[in-house]
């Protein structure tokens, strides 16, 4: 059985700015769910990689690198109910 890690990675995104983030967050292949909402946070993105180390990589490397996000925090999902 092949094992995958998820995430949730919540973001604060510059006014105006969303929908220019949006759009690249899209292009990320291991992006399986990116929501706009409402409250703190501006967007949430669930991310499937194969461990840990490639969900540095997607986070340092390609999300953080994306103009108009403030902020990220990422929560390692634990544990799936459905």
């Amino acid at each position: 059985m092949t094992k995958s890690v998820q995430a949730y990675i919540l973001m604060d995104i510059e006014l105006g700015k969303t929908d220019t983030v949006v759009d690249k967050l899209r292009t990320i292949d291991e992006a399986i769910r990116v929501s706009i909402t409402t409250g703190i946070f501006d967007v949430i993105v669930l991310v499937e990689v194969p461990d840990l180390e490639a969900l540095y990589d997607i986070t340092v490397h390609k999300i953080h690198t994306i103009p108009g996000i403030k902020q990220t925090t990422t929560a390692v999902i634990e544990k799936m109910m459905e």
